[in-house]
């Protein structure tokens, strides 16, 4: 298994999807680039497509910082899933009101994320289990 970041078509979409949702109990989450400028936008829609529990959001009463973004999608235990796959669509606009950020969250998901997921949460976490993280970004 390799998590990775996959940049697919609008018309690859709909087949990706369906690979997906054949597998076992992969949770799904899909944000709209076109809905997210700013990293605070970002936090806001992760939340709520990983369903960050509440009071992780009322912890964060000025926006979830990106230390705490990272501690929460490499937990996700509330999913109880056995996969993970987060669509961005209209990537090519996603956060273009802070490019640098953009940035930021791609290599976050590089460097932390998806090696997080593909292995090293056995290793730091008692009964971790690696699990499919992958990232679709749709242009």
């Amino acid at each position: 298994m390799e998590n990775r970041i996959y940049q697919i078509t609008k018309d690859e979409l709909n087949s990706i999807k369906q690979q997906l949702n054949s597998k076992s109990n992969t949770w799904i989450a899909e944000i709209d680039g076109d809905n997210i400028s700013t990293w605070q936008d970002y936090a806001d829609e992760i939340e709520r497509v990983f369903k960050f529990p509440a009071n992780i959001i009322e912890m964060h009463v000025n926006g979830l910082s990106i230390d705490g973004y990272l501690d929460w999608i490499t937990d996700l235990s509330w999913l109880n899933a056995n996969g993970y796959a987060l669509i961005i669509n209209n990537f090519d606009i996603f956060m273009s009101g802070d490019l640098r950020k953009k940035e930021i969250i791609i290599e976050s998901f590089e460097k932390n994320v998806l090696p997080w997921w593909q292995s090293q949460v056995e290793q730091y976490q008692v009964g971790g289990k690696a699990k499919p993280f992958n990232v679709y970004v749709v242009d």
